[in-house]
This record gives C-alpha cells, structure tokens and sequence, in this order.
C-alpha cells in the first residue's frame, strides 16, 4: 500500500512539473500588454471560474474521449469561496490524492486555461481572478528554480498518466466552454431586453399613431365632403390699420345706444374686399345682441344673382326671422353679403322698416376694395378679374343712396309720435284752429279729422343732403366729406324745438348743434329757392326737419320747405300759450308750437335706398301705342 501511495505522489508531482512547464512556455508566448476584456467576457469568467470550481469537486470516472491532443486542466480548488450558508460536497478522493493536491501551487499565475477559449478571456480570466493569500508554500515546484524547466523527460516516459487524465480534462474542458456560452449569452440577452421593450414601446406607439391618423385617401375624402357641403368663405384678410375705423366700432357712445336698439347691418362690397372681417369685428363688439346672416350660407352666388334667386330668398327669410322678434328692445343683425344691385339694398331697407330697426349700410374701407386685380387673389370663390369688373359696375352706381339723414332710434320713435298725436287732438279743439278749419277742407263748415288727415310713409328722420343715387347736385362732393365718413353710422341726440302742421304736412323743427351743423350741406336751404325766396338768407340748418306725416298725394320732400315758409314769414298773426308751449298762426293752414321743453331724440347718421322707378323710354311707349285695338 505505501509503495502504491508513493507511486500515485509520484505520478502528482510528475503532472505538476509538466503543467509547470507547459505554463512556463505560454506565458513567453503571450504580449506583454494585452487589452482589456469587455465586460461582458468579465462576467463570463466570473461564471466560468465557479464552473470550474464545481468540476473540480467530481469524480473521475468518465470514459475516454476520442481525440490525442493533450489537454491541461485548470485546477481552481484551492481558491477561497464566497462564503454562503450551503456546505460544500465531500470530495471522493482518497487522502493522498487531497494531500497532493494541497500540494500544487495556489498562484493565478499557474492556473491554466483551456486552449480552446479565445484569448482575450483567457486574459480577462488572469486578471480578474483574485490572487489568494496561500496556506502553505511551493515545496515541491518553488517557480525561483531554473532545474524544473529542464526536466522534459517524465513527459515522454509516462504518457499513460496523460491518456489517463485525458477523460476527466475533456469533461471538464467541455463544462467550461458550455458555462462561458452560457455566461455570455445570459449578458447578451441581459441587453437585448432593454431594446426590446423600446421597440415594442415604439412600436405600440407608432401603431396607436397609425390608428389615429387617417389614411391620406381617406382624409382626401372627407375634406372633399366638407368642402362640398360648406359653401366658399372669404379668406381671413387682416385688414391694414385705419380700414376698420367705424363709428360702431370706435365710438362708446354710440355702441352704448346701439346696444339698447334695433339696428340692421348691411354690408356690401365685392368678394374679397373684407366684409366677413368686419362681420366678425361687428360681431365681437356686440356680443350678445348680435347675429350675422351669411349669403354664402344660403348658397347665393352673387356673380350669378339670377341663378341665386331661391338662395336670396332663403336668406331673406332668415333675416326677417331675426328681426321680426319683436319681444325684444336691443337686437342687431349683420348682413354679410355683396348687395351691389338697388334692389337687394331695397329689399333689406324695407325689412328694416317693416320691423323697426335702423338700417344702416357699410363696406369695407380696405385698400383694394375695388381692386379688381387685388381681389382676384384675395377672394376664395376663384373669380377672374372680368366677373369681378362686371360686379363692380353695379356697385359703384349704388355707392351714393337715395339721401343721408339721422334715422331716431326705433325707442324714441313712438314717444315722438304720441307727441305729434297729441299736438293733432289738441288742435282739434281749439276754436282758433276750428276758426281757419277752411284751410284744409276748403269749406268752413266742413271739420276735418287731423289723424287721419296724414299719413307717416317712412321712418322718423331728419335728411341732411339728398342724393338721388349720385345724380343731385354735390352728391359725390357731400359723400366724399371727411366728417361725413367719420361720423356714418354714428349716434346723436338732436333736439326737437318746435311742431308745425300745413295743410300739406306735419313735421318737428330740429335746432342742430355745431358738431351736427358740419354734416349739414352749404346749400342746404339754397336747394328750396324756386318755392322760398328767402331760403338763402336764412340761417344754415333752417331746414332741418323731422317728417311726421304727409297728406295725400304729398312727398315728404314737402316738409322741409313748408318749415322755411312759416321762418321765412317773421311776424305771426295769431299767438296763444299753452300747456306744451307757444302756439303761433302765419296764415294760409300754417301753424307752429314753440315747445317749453325741447324732444330729446337719439338718432343714428345712416342712409337710405328704395327702389327705383323705372320710367318706359319711347320706343316703348310707341309700342304700347301700337297694341291698342281699334273697335270698327
């Protein structure tokens, strides 16, 4: 038995010397400087090492593997594991061979690596190992003596040592090179989920993107329905600074009574020119009263008026709808269309006054209002510049209305009214007035019933210039008046000092203030010489007048100059005071009363279109004469 145990020593330190050596001229093989390992090849011989550990503990009993390279087998028992709460297996050598394997030396600089694993782990391995403190020295193989590295004798002489171990070095080698795979591709797969999820994330992300966006095909489509169901807008033109300079929109005072009034706003101007602009200006300046009545919501074509017929009918029943809503004392309705022909301006003056409100007619005052040309890009409905020239005729002859005036604001207007109703029972009777009842009847006895007598025909107003659409004398020179353009749609108050009857009309005198007087034409009263001599040396502002009714057969224009005939004739023939004031008779029906208290009436400066007669020409008067029959 102890010759078999020294043999079996022998046998150990014979390995030793040969893996010594081995070791010896690897390492003479090896660079000086190797380069650093990736960390993740650090892991690996982390694992790799505590692989080897385990394999060492085993027993030798596998069976040969095919093969005659001669494997070293890296023995890694001696080193110190981590401390943990498990023990360690028993290990099944015999006593001697655990005495000789203390024996080997305990220095990472004798532990081999498989010659399989690539370099750089190789090299990673001998550096990151910890250099354990040994238990006892190198007796047998010290590495300071040169005789081990001539000793290649054994070598030869024992090579079934060699074959003996070659079993037990391909298991191990073989475990190793599996643990490392295994080692680092745990690393790799420890990265690739970081990536994963990144993608998965982009990915659900760009699917929900996907899902939320339309396909362009689709969104083509449904912009194409919108586009057809929604009629063409005017672009959203800013206009420059100055072009929204408007009484309505400056000016508080008047905002102020517009606000508690009944106004109906009329704009016109060519497509393009910037009325959507100022219906929207309008409509956050009056926010709660306000409501705007689009053409191109109606479907008219304003190119095309007669193709447009059903939608301007469409759009005048929504108008009047608006304004006929009676239950209410402050409304204001914009009108957003290009009203370029009398008639359509006709028509929503008489819806104005069929419901009471003030009409009131603007447009917009930008640079290229008509500018063909500008517009011709400005305009959404793809119009050329010949349509649009064709569109501008009309609106330039309807440019200048039939007259200017202050229009009373429709919550005077009945006070004004029953005062002028009071004044007609009053003088009913009287026996002065009954006295001179021949003057209107024609005969004393007959009497006459003053309330039926007149008829109001238009709105309470005072007219400042008549204008005749552009046609009377000074009209383009009154409307192009700097006060006029500041103060157009502007609110007074203009003071009622007198009423007047004749047997013609019946009226309320205005005194003007200075600021008023600058809206007053120079010849204003010089327009009624033919029927008034007098007129031109009467005071600027004379005529200024509010029509309260008219008899039959007589227009209003009457009133104004039967107001200078009674100025004119200074002296009065009869005089008697009364409640109201002073009541004085000038001859011939005319008789004024002199108020006490002036009628304080809120006035908007506005303007006025009605329809046109349409006088035949001579060729067809001829026809008509043609026509007639001839009874044989």
């Amino acid at each position: 038995m102890d010759a078999e145990k020294n043999e079996v020593s022998e046998q150990k330190q014979e390995e030793a010397v040969v893996e010594k050596e081995v070791k010896v001229e690897e390492d003479s093989t090896k660079p000086e400087n190797q380069p650093a390992a990736p960390a993740e090849e650090e892991e690996a011989q982390a694992v790799s090492g505590q692989a080897a550990d385990v394999a060492g503990t085993k027993e030798t009993g596998e069976p040969a593997a095919a093969g005659d390279q001669e494997v070293t087998v890296v023995d890694q028992s001696n080193e110190e594991p981590e401390p943990s709460g498990v023990a360690p297996p028993e290990s099944a050598e015999s006593p001697e061979q655990a005495a000789n394997s203390d024996a080997k030396p305990e220095s990472p600089e004798e532990q081999h690596v498989p010659e399989n694993i690539p370099e750089p782990l190789q090299t990673q391995q001998a550096e990151s190992a910890p250099e354990p403190e040994p238990e006892k020295p190198a007796e047998l193989v010290p590495e300071s003596e040169p005789e081990e590295k001539s000793l290649p004798a054994p070598v030869e002489t024992e090579p079934p040592i060699v074959v003996e171990k070659a079993p037990e070095q391909v298991k191990v080698e073989r475990e190793l090179h599996a643990t490392a795979e295994a080692a680092q591709d745990k690393v790799v797969s420890s990265e690739k989920p970081a990536e994963a999820s990144a993608q998965v994330e982009s990915g659900e992300s760009a699917e929900s993107q996907k899902e939320d966006k339309p396909e362009p095909a689709a969104q083509t489509a449904a912009e194409a329905v919108k586009s057809e169901q929604e009629p063409p807008k005017e672009e959203n033109i800013v206009p420059a600074a100055g072009s929204l300079s408007f009484a309505i929109l400056e000016q508080e005072e008047t905002k102020d009574a517009l606000r508690i009034s009944r106004t109906l706003v009329v704009l016109r101007g060519l497509p393009g020119s910037g009325k959507s602009f100022l219906a929207r200006a309008i409509a956050d300046a009056y926010k709660d009263q306000c409501s705007v009545c689009s053409a191109d919501q109606h479907g008219v074509k304003p190119e095309n008026p007669k193709s447009s017929a059903d939608g301007y009918k469409a759009l005048d029943e929504a108008v009047v709808g608006l304004c006929s809503d009676a239950s209410t004392s402050s409304l204001l309705v914009v009108v957003d269309d290009t009203n370029h022909t009398p008639d359509r301006l006709a028509s929503l003056g008489e819806i104005a006054k069929e419901h009471n409100l003030i009409a009131l007619f603007l447009e917009p005052q930008t640079e290229w209002s008509r500018d063909s040309a500008q517009l011709k890009g400005k305009t959404s409905r793809g119009l050329g510049e010949a349509q649009l020239e064709a569109m501008k005729g009309p609106l330039e002859e309807t440019s200048l209305p039939l007259f200017y005036g202050w229009f009373l604001l429709p919550s005077v207007r009945e006070r004004v009214k029953c005062t002028a109703m009071d004044f007609l029972k009053t003088l009913d009777t009287l026996e002065e007035f009954k006295s001179h009842m021949a003057d209107f009847t024609g005969k004393a006895e007959k009497e006459v019933d003053l309330e039926q007598y007149f008829d109001a025909k238009t709105a309470l107003h005072c007219t400042t210039k008549f204008c005749d659409y552009g046609k009377a004398n000074g009209a383009k020179e009154y409307a192009q008046n700097s006060a006029v353009i500041k103060s157009y749609g502007s609110v007074s108050e203009l003071s009622l000092t007198a009423l007047f009857i004749t047997p013609r009309t019946v009226g309320a005198r205005v005194s003007l203030t200075e600021e008023q007087l600058q809206l007053w034409p120079a010849d204003g009263e010089k327009e009624a010489e033919s029927a008034v001599p007098e007129a031109a040396s009467l005071p600027a502002g004379s005529r200024a007048h509010v029509t309260l009714g008219c008899a039959e057969g007589v227009e209003s224009v009457q009133t104004g100059v039967d107001l200078l005939q009674i100025l004119a004739l200074q002296q009065p023939e009869e005089a008697k005071e009364m409640e109201l004031g002073s009541l004085r008779y000038f001859g011939e029906g005319r008789w004024m009363l002199d108020l006490k208290e002036p009628i304080r009436a809120l006035a908007c400066f506005s303007s006025f279109y009605g329809r046109r007669e349409v006088k035949p020409t001579k060729k067809e008067n001829e026809k008509k004469k043609k026509l007639k029959c001839a009874i044989l």
